[in-house]
């Protein structure tokens, strides 16, 4: 039977999330469990976050009407991901304006000589996974190298950005209305982020149906993701598998997660 593409990245994310789990059972210390973040008015952080999502959606209307920086050129990756790190400003920022420091955006700054190769490790299992299962991918041999090509700066910067934002809202929100509510309310709001494209470009029912199954892979995501409070591995595997769409499928059957 053949493996669709969207198939294929629940796959990826599946085996980069249980090993996840394997890992962190076999080293705890790595990711020690740690109380939820408490604000003294979780509904007013919840507005400022909402407040800086709007900004970032704001300059993001700037740099598509080409206010931007000019990506042509030998220094055009990293000029894009100075244009990524403009649009996403308002809601990096946000933790520091607000006083809240990186735990409230899961950066941790402790053992990253062992976050970041564990991340990167989860990535290009999941990556295997997705070239495995996928008959049309290339090999994971060809695929891998492709994904990390200094062109897609840009594009690493960006999924950077995207999971901050997913955490200092998740944080948020968490604060507000609870862990579980927060789990599918995160996850079935970034799933509605791509109906807006979807219509636009004619989507069918069916595929607008594939959205549900976009919002249970947001929830698994976020179940473990939340547990970790680490985005510095959940990115590593979050652009791999956006990759998959550029490197490894047809371009009319892919579509990024979280994206």
């Amino acid at each position: 039977m053949e493996v669709s593409h969207h198939v294929a990245l629940l796959i990826g994310y599946g085996t980069a999330l249980a090993a996840w789990l394997l890992v962190a059972r076999v080293f705890p210390g790595l990711w020690p469990r740690q109380d939820a973040v408490a604000f003294a008015h979780p509904w007013r952080e919840v507005g400022w976050a909402l407040l800086a999502v709007l900004c970032v959606i704001g300059i993001g209307q700037l740099y598509v009407r080409n206010w931007r920086l000019p990506t042509s050129g030998p220094w055009g990756p990293l000029l894009e991901a100075v244009n990524q790190l403009l649009i996403f400003s308002p809601i990096l920022a946000l933790p520091f304006l607000r006083g809240h420091g990186l735990r409230t955006a899961w950066i941790p700054t402790n053992r990253l000589w062992a976050r970041l190769p564990i991340g990167l490790a989860l990535a290009a299992l999941a990556i295997a996974a997705f070239t495995l299962v996928r008959q049309d991918s290339d090999s994971w041999l060809e695929v891998y190298p492709r994904v990390y090509q200094p062109k897609n700066l840009g594009y690493l910067v960006q999924v950077f950005c995207e999971d901050v934002a997913i955490a200092v809202l998740f944080v948020r929100f968490r604060a507000a209305i609870g862990l579980y509510g927060t789990i599918v309310f995160v996850a079935c709001l970034f799933a509605a982020a791509h109906i807006p494209t979807m219509v636009a470009k004619g989507t069918s029912l069916e595929e607008l149906a594939r959205l549900l199954l976009d919002a249970g892979l947001g929830v698994g995501v976020l179940l473990v993701a939340q547990r970790s409070a680490d985005v510095w591995w959940l990115w590593s595997v979050h652009y791999a598998m956006d990759m998959m769409q550029l490197y490894a499928a047809t371009p009319e059957t892919a579509r990024p997660f979280l994206n």
